[in-house]
């Protein structure tokens, strides 16, 4: 059994496509029942646990489920559910930081936790979705940054503490073309300015993720521990000559 937070959207859902399509039993959470019950429905194996991962109670109750179809054993957990607030830091309130770090960050704390005695009896694998940004910070973006450098920490304490039985590895997408990005994506000089900073030169795709997520989690990458994996296009490499585009 493999748990996919935040599984009935952009990465997450490729996570859960490409899970089951290997095989896997797959729960996934998610707050859209309609999405949820579409892509259960569409993956043999995988089932739909509604449910909102800031509450403490709903990540209790699908680990719980997940524990009781895995039969105590969970193989892989990832933690993928997440948010993004863009707000200046001087109009940033309480209430915005607690949000973010409880979708962003608490989530995976109470999942890992909640789930450990099934990974340590399966000796499985945890992936978390990090971001880019939990690695550089980005303006407009301070919380959402802070959210996902807690989340890399926290995966490379837990590869030190827990790496003979369970492995703990962190992915960060850059650029995907997901939900998020679709504001970007209609702003035609915009997404322009932002494809020039990628080498790849273009958005990364939600299946190219979920690959590096299936290949974490399995057998082929057993040495793999405490690792942070970039997947960006080359966007964070370091600085990136601008060429020629015309200023709006």
């Amino acid at each position: 059994m493999i748990i996919v937070t935040g599984g009935t959207h952009g990465i997450g859902r490729a996570c859960v496509e490409r899970l089951a399509g290997d095989g896997h039993a797959v729960l996934f959470t998610g707050r859209d029942e309609v999405a949820g019950a579409d892509l259960a429905g569409r993956c043999p194996g995988a089932v739909f646990q509604r449910g909102d991962v800031a509450s403490p109670d709903d990540c209790a109750r699908a680990v719980g489920r997940a524990m009781e179809l895995g039969s105590g054993r969970i193989a892989g957990l990832v933690n993928n559910a997440g948010m993004s607030r863009r707000v200046a830091f001087a109009e940033a309130q309480v209430e915005d930081w607690d949000q973010v770090m409880a979708v962003n960050a608490r989530s995976a704390f109470l999942f890992t936790r909640l789930a450990l005695p099934g990974l340590r009896a399966a000796r499985g694998a945890v992936v978390n979705v990090a971001s880019v940004a939990g690695k550089t910070g980005e303006e407009g973006l301070a919380i959402y940054c802070a959210s996902k450098a807690a989340v890399i920490g926290m995966t490379q304490a837990l590869a030190l503490e827990f790496g003979a039985e369970v492995r703990f590895n962190a992915v960060c997408p850059g650029q995907i073309d997901t939900r998020m990005m679709q504001g970007i994506k209609t702003q035609e000089i915009k997404r322009r300015r932002l494809e020039q900073r990628i080498p790849a030169g273009r958005f990364g795709a939600p299946e190219e993720v979920a690959d590096a997520v299936a290949w974490l989690l399995s057998e082929r990458s057993s040495y793999v521990n405490g690792t942070v994996l970039t997947i960006d296009g080359g966007e964070t490499a370091g600085m990136r000559t601008p060429r020629g585009l015309d200023e709006a």
